[in-house]
């Protein structure tokens, strides 16, 4: 059972404990001597480290995706927290994986059956049955409710395809009761299904890593081909259906640049596009804004970040805001309050 975790070590600890390799580099100091810097992962997060003087077993013997005991000293290199390792050894022994790879903090169950309930609203019969496709395969569940949506950038951890993609068709189906002009069934189907190319373009039995397919092809091309072929086999399928909802997948970053091979063409397309990229924006963000611990009148502004290109405020201090709601006693329905209620549900 490990005992030091990434997100608890600080300078000037000594620690012994698994961990995974995520990278490896392999040097020599200018006397010629051998070291070889490592990334040592485990579920909350990843830390460098390196040894000096390294033996031919630790250059040769150790590879990516590796248990490894380390034993060493953390210190500070540059501002950032490093291990510099007294002794590395592959870890034969065996490990529960579940201390290696993020996880969501939600229910996956709970969260699948949200979907449905989400897919059960969907009433045109080609999108239903298509949906239907891949919901009612068991197989396929199983991959798509464990596979995250990212490496490193947003909901990068098991279960984070799902929480993604729920929450993409959540809020496409908030928007398009707002914009009435859009195409309702239309626009949820492509939301649950505009990330499935992750499937194929991770893979996640010890690490986060891209697959051949997703070197080689992306998750956009992949998932269009993907929901084309389950498409191709339901009869009837009216073929500009079909093309316009793969066009939403090919779509969905919006521009060449971020990896779209077409710019959003329809309205649904835009809002996707849009619903999208604002709910891994958040995500990122709030990321970013706790990885460094909670808000304070002292402490407000995150580093620069590399995404976004400037410091984030981490929140509004209590001095500004007054207490939480959960902190205040509660308060009679003012006027327009039961119409707001209303709204809400």
């Amino acid at each position: 059972m490990k005992t030091f975790y990434v997100e608890k070590l600080h300078d000037g600890a000594r620690i012994e404990d698994i961990f995974i390799i995520s990278g490896k580099s392999i040097g020599r100091t200018q006397e010629g001597a051998p070291f070889v810097r490592l990334k040592l992962t485990d579920r909350t997060g990843s830390i460098d480290a390196i040894k000096w003087d390294a033996p031919e077993a630790v250059c040769s013997g150790l590879a990516i995706d590796d248990y490894v005991h380390a034993r060493g000293v953390v210190s500070k290199y540059k501002e950032k927290l490093q291990i510099v390792l007294d002794n590395v050894r592959k870890h034969g022994d065996r490990v529960d994986p579940t201390d290696f790879l993020p996880r969501c903090p939600k229910d996956t169950r709970q969260m699948m059956a949200d979907l449905r309930t989400v897919i059960g609203t969907v009433q045109h019969p080609q999108l239903k049955t298509l949906l239907e496709h891949f919901f009612n395969d068991a197989a396929f569940v199983e991959r798509f409710a464990t596979a995250p949506a990212a490496q490193r950038i947003h909901h990068a951890y098991i279960g984070g395809l799902l929480e993604h993609s729920l929450s993409v068709a959540q809020l496409c189906n908030l928007v398009a009761g707002h914009y009435p002009e859009a195409n309702r069934d239309l626009l949820v189907t492509a939301a649950i299904l505009h990330d499935i190319g992750k499937i194929d373009e991770f893979s996640w039995s010890r690490s986060i890593r891209y697959t051949d397919s997703g070197h080689l092809v992306g998750h956009l091309v992949s998932g269009a081909m993907t929901v084309d072929e389950a498409a191709g086999k339901i009869a009837d399928f009216h073929p500009f259906l079909r093309m316009i909802l793969i066009h939403m997948i090919l779509s969905h970053h919006g521009e060449k640049e971020f990896g779209s091979p077409k710019r959003p063409k329809s309205l649904e397309s835009l809002i996707l596009h849009r619903v999208e990229d604002l709910d891994a924006k958040v995500k990122t963000f709030g990321e970013a804004v706790s990885a460094n611990g909670q808000s304070s009148d002292t402490d407000m502004w995150t580093e620069k970040h590399w995404l976004f290109e400037r410091p984030l405020l981490r929140g509004l201090p209590e001095a500004v805001i007054g207490k939480s709601a959960a902190d205040e006693e509660e308060l009679p329905a003012g006027p327009g309050q039961a119409q707001f209620d209303s709204f809400a549900e």
